[in-house]
């Protein structure tokens, strides 16, 4: 009987539709904040860094996937947090300078959201980004939030399902030492 084959690497985050739509949110995050936003406002850079912690922790969670589902689901949970804190900021600056929300029934919702679901790559957004007014710009990012939290709850269930079929890591080690030993003594 082979050894289990444990801590083995899950293929990489840039491969996550949840990474890639990440990388956009942050990047035209960056944009949005350039024209929108003062650099000395607070508002900057705490937009910028959850952003940022929304990819930096998909990137992480993946990285440490191999070894530790906890840790996996803990830093999906950190990026999930973190994009909904993106969003709230968003939702606050729509808000208090009476942009609106497009609800479904919004004429432009539809098309959006199809758009959004089949483009994950962050050079497609940035393309026609400088051309979009706020209304429409806030509108793009918050339904790509909306999609990349779905996203990572769905990355959060399958490392769920992983480990109740595989177990942890120290289980997996303890299950891989006993298939060598008996394969190695049956081998006397």
């Amino acid at each position: 009987m082979e050894p289990l084959d444990f801590a083995k690497s899950k293929t990489s985050y840039r491969k996550l539709y949840a990474f890639q739509k990440a990388e956009a949110i942050y990047d035209l995050t960056y944009h949005f904040l350039q024209r929108n936003i003062s650099r000395h406002d607070r508002t900057h850079d705490q937009m910028l860094q959850a952003a940022r912690s929304g990819k930096q922790n998909i990137v992480e969670g993946r990285s440490d996937a191999g070894s530790s589902a906890e840790m996996e689901i803990k830093l999906y949970g950190v990026a999930r947090g973190s994009l909904h804190e993106l969003l709230n900021d968003y939702l606050d600056f729509m808000r208090t300078r009476g942009i609106p929300k497009w609800t479904i029934d919004h004429p432009r919702t539809k098309k959006l959201r199809e758009t959004s679901i089949k483009h994950n790559d962050t050079s497609y957004y940035m393309k026609f980004s400088a051309r979009l007014n706020n209304e429409e710009l806030c509108n793009l990012i918050i339904t790509l939030i909306y999609q990349t939290i779905s996203m990572i709850s769905k990355l959060i269930e399958l490392v769920k399902e992983d480990f109740l079929r595989k177990g942890g890591i120290k289980e997996q080690m303890y299950k891989a030492r006993l298939n060598y030993r008996n394969s190695n003594t049956n081998q006397k």
